[in-house]
This record gives structure tokens, sequence and C-alpha cells, in this order.
């Protein structure tokens, strides 16, 4: 079927598809059981977006409030040589599947150009939940960014721009060198447990094990730590039950704080994909 099957996701995929009609697309869309129960059987629609990600636990399409029961296994089997697939971070598992179908898989997560606007997003979200979450006046106040990478660069730069005094963990030595000749303050991510009483927020970007419950009760006072990693995550909330300091979970920040934008990115990305295989969506 000519047109585009949109799934699931958070506002991000709602905005796509009011962009997607704006320009008189066909849309079809399905952000819980009872929509796509109207649309099935799904094997119809050769164009299908789905989230970014995809999926949050690699087995189910990612939906806001999990209103949508719907398996990535499912889409895989839908699949045929005239679907296309696009989304946002595909398991191996389903890339498989769906390509021994025949389908053809555009991960948006795997195009530099988005995947760093999708980081800068992340990092404007977090300034937004530091604010929304303390009482303090941030300036000079000390913050911890762990890993160097796209998130937490963006990161660094913009608590630095609100005055705040930024200390970046980095494992790599040629890391921590590039972030002292950039004015940041440096440690070697191995010793950010010891360091980690010093700060009054930590934001965490670095999707392995950091902190133990031990470490997060050495937390200052009124300290908050911002969850800006993917899983298996930096450390866990229930560690910081009986703590002086507090978490927040910064999950899905550009579909929170910035879905329009993110919506548009998306848009661009996926009319530059059909143009450059000489097609227009219809």
């Amino acid at each position: 079927m000519k047109g585009i099957l949109i799934l699931g996701g958070d506002e991000r995929q709602k905005s796509l598809a009011r962009l997607f009609e704006k320009e008189n697309v066909r849309v079809f869309s399905a952000f819980d059981d009872a929509e796509l129960e109207k649309l099935r059987p799904i094997s119809k629609y050769e164009t299908i977006i789905l989230p970014v990600p995809c999926s949050k636990n690699k087995k189910h399409v990612f939906s806001e409030g999990k209103v949508l029961s719907l398996s990535l296994d499912a889409i895989a089997a839908a699949a045929k040589n005239t679907t296309v697939l696009i989304g946002g971070g595909f398991p191996d598992g389903f890339c498989a599947a769906a390509q021994d179908n025949g389908a053809t898989l555009f991960d948006l997560l795997g195009e530099k150009d988005f995947a760093l606007y999708n980081a800068h997003l992340t990092a404007q979200g977090a300034v937004r939940l530091l604010l929304e979450n303390t009482k303090q006046y941030v300036v000079s106040k000390k913050a911890l960014v762990t890993g160097f990478g796209k998130v937490a660069r963006p990161t660094a730069f913009f608590l630095r721009a609100l005055g705040l005094d930024v200390y970046v963990a980095a494992r790599r030595k040629e890391s921590r060198t590039e972030c002292a000749a950039l004015g940041f303050k440096t440690l070697d991510i191995a010793t950010v447990p010891a360091a980690v009483r010093l700060f009054d927020f930590v934001f965490n970007t670095v999707p392995a094990r950091l902190f133990s419950r031990s470490d997060v009760h050495r937390m200052k006072e009124g300290a908050v730590y911002f969850e800006l990693a993917s899983s298996p995550f930096g450390t866990q909330k229930d560690f910081f039950e009986n703590a002086k300091a507090s978490f927040v979970f910064g999950g899905g920040l550009p579909g929170r704080f910035c879905p329009d934008s993110c919506a548009e990115k998306i848009k661009d990305e996926i009319e530059n994909y059909f143009e450059k295989r000489g097609e227009t969506i219809e």
C-alpha cells in the first residue's frame, strides 16, 4: 500500500505524522492497539516508520505508556521485498529476520548527522532537567559529566555556559587531554567513585555500571544524579533509597522536550533517503 505507516513511539512520532500529512502524504498511524487493529495486516504497507529508538527491550516496539503491544518479530515476519523499515537502533536479530524476508532497513541512528543532532537535543534536555530538579542557584556549582562522547560533549558545554564548574571524567587519556585543552577539568573515570562526594550534580552518559550503592551514599547532601545513558546505565535508582542525593532518569529527552524539532529532522532524513533511491514518498 502506498503511503507510510507510523507506529508507536512518543510525541515525535505524532508530530512526524502531522508533518507528512501537511505535505499531502498518505499517512496511516497507530499509537495504540485499537488504532493498530483497524490497520491490520501490517504486511500491506510498504513503508513502515518505527520510533527512535525502535525498542526499549529489543522485543517490542517502543510505545510511550506501553499502549501498543506489537513485537519486532511480528514486523519482521510481515516484511517482504518491497518493505522499507525506518527507525532507530534496530537490534541485530530484527535486522537479520527482516532482511531474510527481503526488507530494506534504514537505521536513523546509523546516520552520523542524525545521531549528532539527537545527542544535542538530549544535552539540551539535560539542562532542562537540571533546572527543573534543583532549587539552587547553579552558577559555580560543581558538575561531573561522565564520558566525552556525542551526548557528553554538548552537555559539558551547555553546563559550562550556565556557569557551572564542569569536570569531565573520561577513560581514554587522549580524551582527557582534549577536555583539558577545551578548558574543562578532568578526571580519569576510574577515580570517579572516590570523587563523587565533591559534586553537586552528576550527569552520566556511560552505559556501564560506574556507581555502586556505597558510592551513591557518599554523594553530597542535596546532590542530583542525572541518568542520560542507555541500559545498563551508570547505577540503579533503588541505590538512592535513604541516600542524601536524588536520582533523575533522563531517558527519551528529545521526545520529552523537543518532539517537533526531532520530528522535522527525522522527516528530512527520510526524504533524503528516498531521494537518494530515486523515489518519493506518496
